[in-house]
């Protein structure tokens, strides 16, 4: 059966990872707008065919890279002591949210080189402030006076960004490893599980489910995000 306690430790280990990915991504993208000159205020990302696709492939190779990663994390997780289970819908699923969050980072990018440009701040400078006010960009002097619906999408950003990459990761991952205890246990005779909450916040979602036998057959599946519920499984009629 898979190893519970490596498969959180695993999903814990990918957010560093993600962190590390993207603060590297962050600097291929701003290099590459710099990469003909100084940037203009009126940057965009389309203005330049060229330069689109190449921050298009640089983000696919984001989603690509985190991905991969997830999917390892989650195999070690389970090693020889269980046949892993593996759903390429749901792997997919995952690098298509990534490439959602990454296009967010794209547009985000694309303001800050904007406002970079009519403020006659360098590259350099620009990535010291992206990383002070990744959280709010907001906050930041640069951004003062824009309207609060420049970005159309979610809350918090460039933490919002890096969050969402690494949740939907973690979440991949740990559904891999609940998906895989499922499989082996039902393989090795299991006749029904009993659902338990691994979290005490209030989920009335979670509550509902939980407390009674389910029969094997029905598939262990996580309700939402970060879901900590795990299954106990019993092999008595």
């Amino acid at each position: 059966m898979p190893d519970r306690n490596r498969l959180s430790g695993n999903a814990a280990a990918f957010k560093n990872y993600v962190s590390r990915e993207f603060d590297k991504v962050v600097k291929e993208l701003i290099d590459l707008a710099w990469a003909e000159g100084a940037p203009t205020a009126n940057f965009l990302w389309e203005s330049d065919q060229t330069l689109d696709e190449k921050a298009n492939t640089i983000l696919r190779g984001l989603s690509d890279t985190l991905a991969q990663k997830a999917k390892a994390l989650a195999e070690d997780a389970v090693r020889s002591e269980a046949e892993f289970y593996e759903d390429d819908d749901e792997w997919e699923e995952a690098k298509e949210r990534m490439d959602m969050a990454g296009s967010h980072l794209k547009e985000l990018l694309e303001i800050w080189i904007a406002l970079a440009a009519v403020n006659g701040i360098g590259r350099g400078e620009l990535r010291v402030l992206i990383s002070r006010y990744l959280n709010n960009p907001y906050a930041s002097p640069l951004w003062k006076g824009l309207p609060k619906d420049v970005l159309k999408w979610g809350r918090g950003y460039g933490k919002n960004i890096l969050e969402q990459l690494a949740v939907i990761g973690q979440d991949a991952i740990i559904n891999a490893g609940r998906r895989t205890e499922w499989m082996n246990a039902r393989e090795n005779g299991a006749k029904y599980y009993i659902r338990r909450r691994g979290s005490s916040y209030d989920c009335p979602d979670c509550d509902s489910l939980c407390g009674y036998p389910i029969p094997i057959d029905t598939p262990f599946e996580w309700l939402h995000s970060r879901c900590m519920c795990w299954a106990e499984y019993h092999y008595d009629e």
